[in-house]
């Protein structure tokens, strides 16, 4: 039971007086409790992060000032900024740009652990993990740190949450990604020793979401800290054992409780020889969230943010791996001849003016629908079941290829040929889902790429002025129109 009347705070939510007391470690003084009291009642910031597999942070500047939008960089990541507009009501998740997936609404604090992960590191071919990977934040950040190379394994458990972190992906562009639908607990056990990235932001108590979620800390208690605690044991076990030697793991919370935090990373170091990497030195200013051990542990108040916790780990390179992987899966998905892949590779070229035979990708096919995947995919769907990979191109028949929204959004921005440019009235008929008129100038019969701002939306079929609607239908939005803005 609480100890005395819950902290009433100025969002409406409240605060238990236990919880505070399990925390009073952190706090200097009286004053700064009552500064983390005061600052889990104001209105969270809102931020975004740059997509720059789509688009350059300079670029993305002018895009802000044409739609009235006030930035302010996020001290530990480069692409990440605090985001105010013009108009007070506008929704950024309607905005064109974050259609198109320029850019990601991201609280600042969860872009921590993928730059933590990464950070000072030689980004070539890596194979990454991210354990609990759903609604796809964090994996998109980690697709635009490797710049699409290599393969990452987005794995969430729950089936729900799968669709949108699909839908995130194909948004943003990414192309090396491969999602699973697994216990995070089961991936040490069945790839043991392979990834050379592991990220695991654990499912945890949400203490510091208080200032999105004004409820989170009505009920706390400390039971369900230990429950939770004990989950995240299983799984860091299982993040450490997945880990090649040499290889670098983040365990990361939007918690703030040292059971669900602290605990939890010594718990590995005292159960594992894995090897701390401090956070001192990740962005200017850390040194004042970083733990004694290294970890680094933001409280609300500190940089107007949500709290969060990170630990990063090293497996030395000297560190035994005592099993291999079982090779269980077949994949369904055939290697195309020469002959197919070149139809492929000179239609895009032919008609697109797009060179998709990247290196590090390979072209494969199950019944009419043609594949674009990551070529060390095999490193991983032999031995878990995968889910979806790399991207769908589209489908191809005796004298025609159709191809997908995933191929649009992934390599539309390429295109010199076949692309329409649309205005403000034509967009918003488009992202209804509805057909449109154009002025077909220099455009033949088939397939076109449509952009809006000099960035792609969508594809479509062009017949004699008319453009046949190709989004996906799950991505059409009825009632959604382009706001005028003077700014634009």
């Amino acid at each position: 039971m609480p100890i005395s009347a819950p902290i009433k705070l100025q969002s409406g939510g409240e605060v238990n007086p236990d919880y505070l007391a399990h925390i009073e470690a952190f706090f200097a003084d009286a004053d700064d409790r009552q500064s983390f009291v005061h600052a889990c009642g104001r209105p969270l910031r809102k931020s975004i992060r740059v997509n720059t597999l789509k688009i350059s942070v300079e670029q993305f500047l002018t895009v802000a000032e044409q739609n009235g939008w006030r930035l302010s960089a996020i001290p530990w990541c480069p692409t990440g900024f605090w985001i105010e507009a013009d108009d007070a009501d506008e929704s950024l998740g309607n905005a064109p740009a974050h259609l198109q997936g320029l850019f990601y609404i991201q609280e600042a604090s969860s872009m921590l652990p993928p730059q933590a992960l990464l950070a000072g590191q030689e980004i070539q071919q890596p194979l990454i993990v991210d354990m609990a990977a759903a609604p796809g934040s964090k994996t998109t950040q980690l697709a635009a740190l490797t710049h699409n190379r290599g393969v990452i394994l987005a794995n969430e458990l729950s089936a729900s949450r799968l669709k949108s972190l699909h839908a995130n992906l194909i948004r943003c562009g990414i192309s090396n990604a491969c999602l699973s639908h697994l216990d995070a607990a089961q991936i040490g056990e069945l790839m043991p020793g392979q990834f050379d990235y592991v990220l695991l932001d654990a499912p945890c108590g949400g203490e510091g979401t208080v200032r999105k979620d004004p409820q989170a800390l009505k009920n706390w208690s400390l039971e369900s800290v230990k429950e939770l605690a004990i989950l995240q044991k299983k799984l860091i076990r299982s993040a450490y054992a997945a880990l090649k030697p040499g290889g670098r793991l983040v365990y990361s919370t939007c918690t703030l409780s040292p059971e669900e935090n602290h605990q939890v990373a010594d718990y590995l170091c005292e159960h594992s020889d894995a090897k701390i990497e401090p956070l001192a030195e990740l962005f200017d200013g850390a040194q004042s969230a970083v733990t004694p051990e290294g970890y680094l542990h933001l409280m609300p108040q500190q940089f107007d943010s949500e709290g969060f916790f990170v630990a990063r780990f090293k497996k030395p390179q000297s560190s035994l791996v005592s099993a291999r992987p079982v090779p269980v899966f077949d994949t369904p998905f055939v290697t195309m001849t020469r002959a197919e892949c070149e139809k492929i590779v000179d239609y895009y070229k032919r008609h697109f003016g797009i060179e998709i035979a990247a290196k590090g990708f390979e072209l494969r096919r199950r019944d009419k629908a043609v594949w674009l995947f990551p070529q060390d995919l095999n490193r991983i769907n032999r031995y878990l079941k995968v889910n979806r990979a790399g991207i769908k191109l589209g489908e191809v028949y005796p004298n025609k290829i159709r191809s997908s929204h995933e191929f649009a959004s992934c390599f539309g921005d390429d295109a010199g040929k076949q692309v329409i440019a649309l205005n403000e009235d034509q967009t918003s008929q488009f992202i209804r889902g509805q057909n449109i008129e154009v002025e077909p100038r220099g455009i033949v019969k088939g397939e076109v790429l449509l952009t809006f701002g000099g960035h792609i939306i969508g594809i479509g079929q062009h017949q004699n002025g008319r453009i046949k609607n190709g989004l996906p239908r799950d991505l059409v939005k009825d009632n959604f129109v382009i706001k005028n803005n003077p700014a634009r």
